[in-house]
């Protein structure tokens, strides 16, 4: 099976004007209001139009970040995120 190597390694992937991590916020946001019906279908068009924005005006990898804080995520290689103390 062959593999693609994207041009631009620094270039996020994209998909319309959403990064990954963009997509993933706008999933959850769809899964959330097809779950719990009725009004929470206007979280699909509130809750991004709100985070989006916010994820963008930060430092990039801030998502990454947030969610290895929030333990949602692991850094392979890295202690888990609730760890006080590191040794090598």
């Amino acid at each position: 099976m062959e593999e693609r190597v994207p041009e631009y390694l620094h270039r996020p992937l994209q998909v319309l004007w959403f990064d990954t991590h963009e997509l993933a916020v706008v999933g959850c946001f769809y899964l959330l209001a097809a779950i719990f019906g009725g009004y929470t279908w206007l979280m699909l068009f509130i809750g991004p139009a709100l985070v989006i924005p916010y994820k963008r005006s930060r430092a990039r990898g801030f998502f990454a970040h947030f969610l290895f804080e929030q333990g949602l995520m692991d850094f392979p290689g890295y202690p888990i995120a609730t760890m006080k103390s590191f040794r090598e």
